[in-house]
Order: C-alpha cells, then structure tokens, then sequence
C-alpha cells in the first residue's frame, strides 16, 4: 500500500471513521431489535469507540501543521540526542551513553547536556500497561512524536 499524506490521508481518515460510526450504529440497531449475538460486545463496541477517538485525534493534527511542541535532550555540540528513563529496583533513573543519574538536574551536571523546547512531527499511538483483552479493553490512543509529518511527508527521524 502507498504512503499517503496530507488531504488524501484525511479523507482515507474520514471514511474509516464513517466506517466505524455506520458499524456502532448498526449494533444499535440489533440491540434495540433484540438481535443481538455474542460478537455484539463490550469489547467490540470499546474497540469501535477508540477507533473513532484515534480518527478524531488524526484529524485534527491533519488540521495544523502535524508538528507538536516537545522537549529534547541536547549535547554540548547542539545535537538532539536521546535520554531514557528506565525502571531499576531503587526506583529509576534517567540514561544517557551509559551514563546513570537520579534526576534531570543531575543528569544535566554529569554530562552537559540540556533541555530545550522544539516542534516535532506528531501521530497516534495506541497505548496499554496490559496484554491480551484487558489491553485491548483499557488501552487508548494518544499523540506521540512521530517519524514523519503526515500532512507534509517530509521524514524527521528520531534522534541517536
């Protein structure tokens, strides 16, 4: 399938959400007829209702410049770079280059590096702490930095 950017992704958006409203409706329809089977459940009818959340949220980063504010981590040289935060058993820690730290401020003090604002390309993610059904059940979408500018095309990357 071609990439598609821009007005042809927000109308390819369009009919995936009047898909999904039509298939929400429908079930209405049977439930009030007492036509309902064993797929007309919670489950389905949650995974229909994020479906129409995720093209709602799409939208309308297809509606602005599909850029976000965010804060990077940069290096002396003025490079982004990339700074995790990682779980360990005495609670966590942010990463960079092997290098441990407590805190934003103190890893800031190790190595130099600094935060700054910067507008990145932004998409939909789906998200969930949980496998299987309770994750489908419980996750949602939300915005995330992304590779690409959807509305544009043009490729970002992320930072090394």
């Amino acid at each position: 399938m071609a990439k598609v950017y821009g007005e042809e992704l927000r109308k390819a958006i369009l009919a995936e959400r009047a898909t999904l409203v039509a298939s929400m409706e429908r079930r209405a329809e049977r439930i009030r007829n007492w036509e309902t089977d064993e797929d007309d459940c919670f489950i389905s009818e949650r995974v229909e209702a994020n479906g129409i959340r995720e093209c709602d949220l799409q939208l309308e980063i297809l509606k602005g410049d599909g850029m976000m504010d965010f804060e990077g981590w940069f290096d002396q040289d003025g490079n982004e770079v990339r700074v995790r935060w990682v779980h360990t058993r005495y609670g966590g820690a942010y990463v960079w280059n092997g290098i441990f730290a407590s805190s934003e401020k103190a890893l800031m003090k190790k190595t130099g590096l600094t935060k700054k604002g910067i507008r990145v390309p932004c998409w939909t993610k789906f998200s969930t702490p949980y496998g299987g059904m309770l994750g489908v059940y419980s996750g949602s979408y939300e915005v995330v930095r992304w590779h690409t500018n959807m509305v544009t095309g043009e490729y970002v990357g992320y930072p090394d």
